[in-house]
């Protein structure tokens, strides 16, 4: 994973979102076409922060005549991983206790959650 990876603004995250669902590269217009009606973007707000993704390294861009096409040069799941360690350290000085205890005590947390999260934790152990 990157360790340099900088975090997005949620703009350029929800840009991100859109692409990671995506099997092969997705053209323009198709991004465009879901965050008008995901967020009532413009075609020009929408064009900006793929081009801000690209020169960040997020995303590489194809083209065919005039029409182009991104695809993620950073996989969903190493930025994922990133934040939560950022997270985890900026609010918990890296204390998994610390933040499964805040869950429980907000009451955030199902006892169901809890007994999956034994379970992840005893099945990656025996690895």
């Amino acid at each position: 994973m990157n360790e340099k990876l900088e975090r997005l603004p949620d703009s350029e995250l929800a840009v991100m979102q859109v692409i990671w669902t995506e099997e092969i590269p997705i053209g323009s217009g198709k991004v465009v076409q879901i965050l008008e009606q995901e967020r009532g973007w413009t075609r020009s707000t929408v064009q900006v922060l793929l081009k801000r993704l690209e020169e960040k390294g997020f995303l590489g861009c194809e083209r065919e005549g005039r029409l182009k096409f991104y695809c993620p040069l950073v996989a969903r799941e190493d930025y994922v991983s990133k934040e939560t360690k950022t997270f985890l350290e900026h609010f918990y000085q890296n204390s998994y206790q610390g933040l499964i205890a805040s869950l429980v005590k907000s009451e955030t947390i199902r006892e169901e959650d809890i007994d999956e999260i034994v379970s992840i934790i005893t099945n990656n152990s025996r690895k």
